[in-house]
């Protein structure tokens, strides 16, 4: 694994986290079930600087992409709710979401994270996207579709 900093002044990430989300301390991969969540759990952001805290100390975490993923989708007559990768789930907050690249994102953890969406989550997600007048509806609410 090449060594990454995260930020100008040069901060070495004891942790780093894939695009899958797979984690990795000091180069080692993270496998055990209750580390990667206790890890979640301890997560913070801070000038767009992420850490796991532990009492006084902070160790940081560089991810390659967003530190969350969207897992499953399920509909709940005019909400949805989301399973998110470190096993928690909350309802979609459809204000948050929006497109890149054809990939759906959204905040989630109180708007503090963003979450990229799975492949499985999206197909989910986009059996209920209708389009009218160009425009694109999920549960009645206009969402941002752009590329």
């Amino acid at each position: 694994m090449e060594e990454k900093t995260i930020s100008t002044i040069n901060i070495k990430p004891r942790f780093y986290v894939d695009k899958d989300c797979n984690w990795f301390q000091d180069g080692k991969p993270i496998t055990h079930k209750r580390i990667y969540i206790y890890n979640y759990q301890n997560l913070y952001k801070d000038n767009n600087l992420y850490y796991v805290k532990e009492r006084n100390s902070k160790a940081y975490v560089y991810f390659d992409d967003k530190p969350f993923i969207v897992k499953r989708v399920n509909y709940l007559k005019d909400k949805i709710l989301i399973l998110l990768n470190d096993f928690t789930q909350e309802f979609l907050d459809i204000a948050s979401l929006y497109f890149s690249k054809n990939i759906p994102y959204c905040l989630v953890k109180n708007k503090k994270f963003e979450a990229k969406f799975s492949r499985a989550a999206l197909f989910q997600l986009s059996e209920e996207i209708s389009e009218k007048d160009g425009k694109f509806i999920l549960l009645n609410n206009l969402i941002d579709i752009k590329n």
